[in-house]
């Protein structure tokens, strides 16, 4: 009766009062409920995989794959560099005078010769007129002497004295007659005066970072200058068409030539033991607005096919022994190893010369000397 009664109040008590009978569970006890939920989640999984797999078997080698096929394949060289006029003068003088005279700007034509500024030869001309009256004397004496001499009224030696200060004196007036000359600065060649370093009033040496008074520059022809690693040099030959761009020129080309290849040299930089050795593009301006100074990039048609079978180059291994190149085909479920012959590489593809592969076929990419022939294979997903 006793019991019975308990019961009764228990079952009587209110909602509210048994919530407040229960205790909150724990952060502890929380992770180890979590934690138990993957060990079990594991445990059937494992169960599954078990009941799927033969026993003793291995998960098979996942491998990514690309296809051989049949496409064009050029191979270029590409390099930076700076168009310029096909012919370039920097045009400086010996003689450090003042500039009295400028009769050039930038972008005027002038013609080999032409005075593109006069320096100050009023020191010069004082010397060349006493250099003048100098050899004046020297000619009378050397005449008076040489008659002289012939009557028998002075010695040789005294003739040969004055014959030789003759001499001296011509050799000074044309020396003084040169240097007068220099006062003139000409240009060397025809062109367009590209740049103008000096102003009146000031001596001719007196430039920013020692620069040339004037540049001149033949802009009627263009050409390109520049350096190909000693890696890529064999592939470049004298007469190679080139397509040129400029950030100037947005999508349009232009087109160039390969005309020189420099039978030397040279180091990349000081940090660098590789060897570049300068080559010439001549440039085929057009109608277009390219000038010379900008930075362009040459692209070098070395060879292009048409229509070759081809893999990426990613799939291609080279036996360490034998130095064969061979690829890893790929049936669907194992690997062969197939070796072949390689032909024109491009930016991403090279050409199969032989071996036993057809359009369509899969090839390992970035294969592994793990790999063997008849090993269970499963392609990845293609991204």
């Amino acid at each position: 009766m006793f019991r019975k009664r308990v019961r009764e109040v228990e079952a009587g008590d209110s909602a509210e009062k048994v919530k407040k009978k229960r205790k909150p569970m724990s952060p502890k006890k929380k992770k180890l409920l979590i934690a138990a939920g993957i060990i079990i989640t594991i445990f059937v999984a494992l169960i599954i995989v078990s009941k799927v797999l033969p026993s003793g078997s291995q998960p098979a080698l996942q491998v990514s794959t690309g296809a051989a096929e049949s496409m064009d394949i050029e191979q270029v060289v590409s390099i930076k560099g700076t168009i310029k006029g096909s012919e370039s003068a920097d045009v400086s003088s010996s003689l450090n005078y003042e500039i009295i005279s400028i009769l050039v700007h930038e972008g005027d034509i002038v013609k080999k010769g032409q005075v593109l500024a006069v320096l100050d030869a009023e020191a010069l001309q004082n010397d060349y007129q006493k250099a003048a009256r100098a050899l004046e004397e020297s000619k009378f004496n050397y005449d008076a002497s040489k008659e002289l001499y012939q009557q028998g009224a002075i010695s040789e030696e005294e003739y040969l004295k004055a014959k030789n200060a003759y001499e001296n004196d011509q050799n000074s007036l044309s020396t003084s007659s040169d240097v007068y000359d220099k006062t003139k600065i000409k240009s060397p060649i025809n062109g367009t005066v590209t740049r103008v370093n000096v102003n009146i009033g000031h001596y001719a040496n007196d430039t920013e970072n020692q620069e040339p008074m004037f540049v001149v520059e033949n802009l009627s022809k263009l050409k390109m200058d520049v350096k190909i690693s000693e890696y890529d040099i064999s592939k470049i030959k004298v007469g190679q068409k080139v397509t040129i761009n400029a950030e100037m020129l947005g999508d349009q080309d232009v087109t160039g030539t390969v005309s020189r290849i420099s039978p030397t040299g040279e180091k990349k930089d000081e940090t660098s033991n590789e060897m570049v050795i300068p080559v010439q593009i001549d440039v085929d301006k057009g109608n277009t607005n390219l000038i010379a100074g900008v930075t362009a990039k040459a692209t070098i048609e070395i060879e292009k096919k048409k229509d070759i079978l081809s893999i990426p180059i990613d799939a291609v291994m080279e036996d360490p022994d034998t130095g064969d190149s061979y690829v890893m085909v790929f049936n669907g479920k194992t690997l062969k190893k197939v070796p072949v012959t390689l032909g024109l590489e491009g930016d991403f593809n090279i050409e199969i010369v032989s071996g036993k592969l057809s359009e369509g076929d899969q090839v390992v990419l970035n294969p592994t000397f793990d790999m063997k022939d008849g090993m269970e294979a499963a392609a990845l997903p293609q991204e």
